[in-house]
């Protein structure tokens, strides 16, 4: 016994010698990659999936993955604050507008010459540079469940309006299922739905697109009115979910994928969520609809998995070998597979696997990049689910949303 506590003084004595000479620090370079994803989804388990592969050929290299969920842009809006930034983050569509002047730019990678073309254009700023790698592109519209579609009575392919889209939910609700499951609690998914109306209503419209105005600074109150009124129609008609407002986006996609609802407030990464509760499901995606028939369906695209490097961080080389790393075909086209999206490069591949024939079928409908990304000044996000929310929870009204969106976008519009 003697013995062994002299042993194990031993061991400790040469640990406190070798933390004094080295400063208390690993030898190991401690990277950190920021994801603005769920937890849950098959993109986030996807990115540990290669950190760790990269890690054990790369001992001399730890790479921390964290998970910001539905806070992530509080936290990066907290640590640009700071200048204290994580070494990689994902950019969700924000690479130009918001983090350009925090990130590195990528334009003269050994890569980049493979960045593809249907994702180029959103990432590229005038100068022509890019600032992240774009594993992945995102192509949404919204996510539907074909069983309950089917067994509703509702053809998806004849959804071509808004009304469209509130004829086939009063279907789906009169044969007992829910039409649309949204989990308001994380706000976000809130936020969500009024992407897809305010491009219904400002962009896809039959009569004059609201989008130059928007990016002149001007705000459509009224027509921002119809846009949150599309939402406090379908929660008085009882579309949506009855825990609309305290149920977490993980019940949301539970509920998606047990065939109860038949579409889901979010996009179309919530498939592969779905598919790991209910292996068997039945899943697929629609245009977002037109304002009226003379309105065109469309599509939103941009970056899902796309990785930038903070140029401040002390880290940055070893950060650049990773994302050279992440940028490897093989890995390229890991990553959009579990996003179920096409490949951002153009010498990979993807299996889209269930949405394959949907992304076929809309091969010739129009893609915008996200809202509130092309047409609405950085911080607006907020706006959007916090009037949107309180609209649910029956605090504000449509026109009062309205009016809050106006004062917010004027006043960010001049910063």
């Amino acid at each position: 016994m003697k013995q062994a506590l002299i042993a194990a003084a031993m061991v400790a004595l040469v640990a406190v010698f070798y933390f004094a000479f080295s400063g208390g620090k690993s030898d190991r370079t401690e990277l950190s990659l920021f994801l603005s994803m769920q937890a849950t989804e098959p993109a986030t388990l996807a990115f540990e999936a290669l950190a760790e592969e990269y890690m054990k050929a790369n001992p001399e290299v730890s790479v921390e993955v964290i998970v910001g969920g539905g806070d992530s842009e509080a936290i990066l809006k907290t640590k640009m604050a700071a200048n204290d930034l994580p070494d990689m983050w994902t950019t969700h569509d924000w690479s130009l507008m918001r983090y350009s002047e925090y990130l590195e730019p990528l334009t003269d990678q050994p890569w980049a010459k493979d960045v593809g073309s249907m994702i180029r254009p959103a990432i590229t700023g005038k100068d022509g540079k890019f600032y992240v790698l774009p594993m992945d592109v995102e192509v949404t519209g919204i996510p539907c469940n074909m069983t309950v579609l089917e067994k509703s009575g509702v053809d998806p392919d004849a959804i071509k309006t808004l009304d469209d889209l509130f004829a086939a939910c009063e279907k789906v609700k009169e044969a007992g299922f829910i039409p649309m499951v949204l989990g308001g609690k994380d706000i976000w998914p809130v936020g969500q739905f009024l992407l897809w109306t305010a491009f219904s209503e400002l962009v896809a419209d039959s009569g004059d697109s609201e989008t130059e105005n928007l990016v002149a600074g001007r705000f459509p109150e009224e027509k921002w009115v119809e846009v949150v009124g599309w939402m406090n129609r379908a929660k008085e008609r009882g579309y949506f979910n009855v825990d609309v407002v305290t149920s977490s986006y993980n019940d949301s996609v539970q509920t998606y994928a047990q065939d109860k609802a038949a579409f889901i407030v979010t996009a179309n990464y919530a498939v592969g969520e779905a598919l790991t509760f209910n292996p068997a499901g039945s899943f697929g995606f629609i245009p977002i609809p037109a304002a009226d028939e003379n309105g065109e369906v469309i599509l939103m695209t941009g970056e899902r998995a796309a990785v930038g490097v903070w140029k401040d961080s002390p880290r940055k080389a070893e950060a650049l070998k990773f994302i050279a790393f992440m940028a490897q075909p093989e890995n390229v086209s890991r990553m959009a597979t579990a996003g179920s999206n096409p490949t951002g490069l153009t010498n990979s591949t993807s299996d889209t696997g269930m949405l394959k024939p949907f992304y076929e079928k809309y091969a010739s409908v129009r893609t915008y990049p996200i809202f509130d990304r092309a047409y609405l000044p950085s911080g607006m996000w907020d706006t959007l689910c916090t009037t949107g929310a309180a609209v649910l929870a029956g605090s504000m009204t449509p026109e009062q949303a309205a009016e809050k969106t106006r004062g917010d976008f004027e006043k960010l519009y001049q910063q």
